[in-house]
């Protein structure tokens, strides 16, 4: 999988991101790429960016997972793998707290801390796939 160290996302790219300690934002991250990428519709869509790690450690740590080239199709299709992949990891974190931001900038973010929260967190994240309408619309 692609990893590459940057500041911010490429151009035209959804972005998954987490707010944890580095070393569960590293894993968490790790873990979404790897469920994207192995995922039939996104099979090696997502890359991972990373940072130098912290002074005395070892190894680049993995701060967002970026879909590029993310078209409206591509989107609506990442953002149900996500759903699917925080319902499945839920229970082993007590919580998870995320954002996502599609290529047009458009945020969307939430925390997750048990099983009633996510039709919620999912109608959510339903209305962010939709694509505002452009000028010509």
């Amino acid at each position: 999988m692609p990893e590459a160290p940057a500041p911010q996302a490429p151009e035209k790219a959804l972005t998954f991101s987490f707010t944890e300690s580095p070393a569960q934002v590293d894993a968490l991250n790790r873990d979404l790429a790897e469920w994207i990428n192995d995922t039939d519709q996104l099979a090696g869509r997502a890359s991972l960016r990373t940072e130098p790690p912290a002074p005395g450690e070892q190894g680049d740590v993995a701060v967002a997972v970026d879909i590029v080239n993310a078209s409206a199709a591509v989107i609506a299709a990442a953002t149900n793998a996500f759903f699917l992949w925080l319902q499945q990891r839920r229970p082993v974190h007590r919580r998870i707290e995320f954002e996502v931001v599609r290529p047009d900038g458009t945020r969307v973010s939430a925390a997750v801390d048990d099983e009633d929260q996510l039709p919620a967190v999912m109608a959510q994240l339903s209305e962010f796939v939709v694509a505002p309408p452009g000028p010509d619309e």
